[in-house]
């Protein structure tokens, strides 16, 4: 998933496993800026230290090997278990941050919408008011582009062997859009209920305000399947758009304006 236009600054930054990109269309001096993005993947880095599964020395290591208990973590670990125990709760427990009989903590399936939203409050902090940034194809804006035009995000085509392939287009100022699906990473995502893959859609993307609850609720709603279009619904601000696996695109018509969610 990507946003078009071509920015007036854009840095890039291995991260999470994945990359990140931020681009800035304010007109700030580039001093202001670096300094903004640069505080920005330090905070990025500090809290994958924090919460990675893959790092021995994280808090969620320490704490799934019995050296650190949860509630001697800190506030951030806190924070996101409880927030994912919530997630558990109102999704039905189609999100888990602990498999079905496992009891090893990994809260990745909320950490990183919720970790860059985080971060970005440094280009707000910074004074900045259009950019927008992207980690791992999971995007939160701010205002609009540089030419005034809203935000273009293009969702990849989960059924097509092309990566360059775009099925869908959605036009944001300010919103956040996040894509849960097979086109990156396979059947990776896996129903909390059951303990296995979930793969009854091909992708679902959730547009609203706060990066770190699009994430969440499109991970959450892609295992419910094309139900989860209405239960991404209840809560406000937040609206759903999945693909099948046959290529159909699905989405709430009082919701979308069809041009918007058409490739």
């Amino acid at each position: 998933m990507n946003a078009s236009l071509t920015p007036s600054f854009i840095r890039t930054h291995s991260v999470m496993g994945t990359v990140a990109s931020v681009h800035v269309h304010d007109d700030a001096e580039p001093s202001v800026i670096d300094a903004a993005v640069d505080a920005l993947w330090l905070e990025l880095d500090r809290l994958e230290a924090v919460f990675s599964t893959f790092r021995e020395s994280s808090a969620i290591s320490r704490i799934n090997r019995g050296e650190l208990h949860l509630l001697d973590a800190g506030a951030e670990v806190i924070e996101v278990v409880d927030a994912s125990t919530w997630l558990e709760h109102v999704s039905g427990g189609a999100f888990r941050a602990r498999r079905p009989g496992d009891t090893l903590l990994d809260p990745a399936g909320f950490v990183k919408g919720w970790a860059a939203e985080l971060a970005a409050q440094c280009l707000d902090r910074a004074g900045l008011r259009q950019w927008y940034l992207s980690v791992g194809g999971d995007i939160q804006t701010r205002g609009a582009s540089g030419d005034g035009s809203s935000w273009r995000v293009a969702i990849a085509d989960p059924n097509s062997d092309d990566a360059c392939a775009i099925r869908a287009v959605v036009e944001v100022s300010g919103e956040a859009v996040a894509t849960s699906g097979t086109a990156a990473r396979g059947r990776h995502l896996w129903d909390g209920r059951t303990g296995r893959p979930s793969d009854s859609l091909a992708s679902m993307t959730v547009v609203g305000p706060h990066l770190t609850w699009a994430d969440a609720f499109a991970t959450a709603a892609f295992v419910r399947g094309l139900e989860g279009i209405d239960w991404v619904a209840n809560f406000d601000g937040y609206r759903a758009l999945a693909i099948t696996s046959a290529g159909e695109l699905v989405h709430r018509a009082d919701q979308w304006a069809a041009p918007a969610a058409a490739a």
